[in-house]
């Protein structure tokens, strides 16, 4: 492999695919995560971290995968071509995140404050804990982009040592930088590995998932009950079969009709990423001022019923709020190459 990146071929339905189930189970750990904070999330709260593995290392190869050709850029045609418009929405959606969880009652039943004035301060600093996917990918492409010239191989054997270190926490931030160290990897091997996994995807066939999807669930049940999870390279293999996983099951998906709606998802992912805690801190708002108490078995199916809605909320705000300038877009054309309209992209750039 050579230190450039290859140009690839345009986007693959899997790939929109593979982002739909990675953004499906981003919504649902925060349906999860928001639901326990109540005492409402039934039998799925114990279930949450067991996914840790699979939603973000799979995000971030896809994006990796649509960002070789990215990297070929100048800086300066990067950063305004992919970098300008998430820097943007990053400050913006933060800011009206945080202000939306200052109008709220407390969403704690302890009356612990929703946010704080100082997070709009350092949110450059200390990332936001809903929002940081966004801007860790600029700081992914610079990284990219530095290091577009070393060989491959160095480039994915530093960042899986960086991953090894924070993944065992023997570095720990206690913020999402420790995410972003855990994830650059499976970004930098993407750009690299990424026409490879275009040759082999069309040879993937049912009983490959079924083996992988076994595979993974044995291990992770393995490793969870063992608590082996901090063990070096534990976090980074499992990561590295749940990509395996995510891409064969989407390649699966992807040549069923019936499934359509996953891809869908997947090239909406921006709005969905940016508005369905909106609606979900909302409702816990409301349980809480309201001591609301359900079955267990009711409990366990508002998971799914929260992440159901809150994408069904997020595409409705989308469709309506789209053409706002400087709501989904830049306020100001000239900070990205090209028109609004193409910049428009309902899903984040990668």
């Amino acid at each position: 492999m050579t230190g450039v990146p290859a140009i690839v071929p345009g986007r693959d339905a899997w790939i929109d695919v593979a982002k739909g189930i990675a953004i499906t189970l981003v919504v649902l750990y925060h349906s999860i995560m928001y639901l326990d904070e109540v005492g409402l999330a039934g039998a799925l709260a114990p279930l949450n971290p067991l996914f840790d593995t699979f939603r973000m290392p799979l995000f971030f190869f896809m994006s990796g995968i649509l960002a070789a050709s990215a990297i070929r850029l100048p800086y300066w045609q990067l950063f305004r071509k992919r970098m300008s418009l998430l820097l943007y929405l990053y400050g913006a959606w933060v800011t009206m995140q945080t202000l939306f969880l200052l109008a709220l009652p407390p969403i704690s039943p302890s009356g612990t404050p929703n946010a704080t004035w100082a997070s709009l301060v350092t949110l450059f600093l200390r990332p936001s804990s809903n929002l940081w996917f966004i801007y860790a990918l600029p700081l992914f492409f610079t990284l990219s982009w530095l290091m577009r010239r070393w060989p491959p191989l160095l480039q994915v054997a530093l960042t899986m040592v960086i991953a090894v270190l924070f993944g065992a926490q023997l570095l720990h931030t206690g913020s999402p930088w420790d995410k972003m160290g855990k994830y650059l990897v499976f970004f930098i091997a993407a750009i690299y590995v990424g026409p490879l996994v275009r040759r082999l995807v069309p040879s993937v066939r049912w009983w490959h998932v079924a083996m992988l999807c076994l595979g993974y669930a044995a291990l992770v049940v393995i490793t969870t009950k063992l608590t082996l999870t901090r063990v070096p390279f534990v976090l980074l293999v499992l990561s590295t079969l749940a990509v395996i996983v995510g891409i064969t099951v989407a390649v699966l998906l992807a040549r069923m009709p019936a499934f359509d709606f996953v891809r869908s998802l997947g090239s909406r992912t921006l709005p969905i990423y940016l508005l369905h805690t909106f609606p979900m801190t909302a409702l816990a708002a409301i349980l809480v001022a309201f001591d609301v108490r359900v079955p267990a078995m009711i409990a366990t199916a508002l998971p799914p019923l929260l992440c159901a809605g809150a994408i069904v909320v997020a595409l409705a705000l989308h469709r309506r709020f789209h053409a706002v300038p400087g709501v989904f877009t830049v306020p100001v054309a000239s900070w990205v190459i090209t028109p609004q309209r193409a910049v428009i992209s309902t899903s984040p750039p990668g």
